[in-house]
């Protein structure tokens, strides 16, 4: 084997050990970012499920109020008007409330999807960095036979 076949051969051997260590390097920034992803899914999922108990607080305190009002004021708490106060506060909660969770799965899909393009990267990482490094192998073992 000639100097110019073994410099060859340790080039190539470096390329493909520098390749798939940077593969290894990219795999794990993936896992590391899917596990964030995962974190702030989580958060985010606590803050609407908090939003949606303060709605409910600030609901069961508008109905309280207007009970101590109307009970003040003379109100029988079956007159239509008193019910339709606590209706329409009950109805403008529920829409909030939709609201609310409609805005926390928007979220969470968010994330889902990039965890999704997370695992294909990953994926298409795997598959192609290792063909690179064989068809690196391959080209400078034949690149070696050519100068030997």
């Amino acid at each position: 084997m000639t100097p110019a076949q073994i410099a060859i051969l340790i080039g190539t051997a470096v390329t493909a050990v520098g390749t798939v260590s940077s593969i290894r390097s990219q795999r794990a920034a993936l896992d590391r970012e899917n596990f964030r992803l995962k974190q702030e899914a989580e958060m985010a999922r606590l803050a609407a499920i908090e939003e949606e108990n303060n709605r409910l607080r600030n609901l069961r305190e508008t109905l309280a109020n207007n009970r101590a009002f109307a009970s003040i004021a003379g109100y029988y708490d079956d007159s239509r008007s008193f019910l339709n106060i606590n209706k329409q506060a009950e109805e403008q909660a529920s829409k909030d409330i939709e609201s609310i969770r409609l805005m926390g799965r928007s979220v969470q899909t968010k994330y889902t999807q990039q965890n999704f393009e997370n695992k294909m990267r990953d994926q298409e990482l795997v598959f192609g960095g290792y063909t690179s490094v064989i068809a690196g192998l391959s080209t400078g073992y034949g690149t070696s036979e050519y100068y030997g």
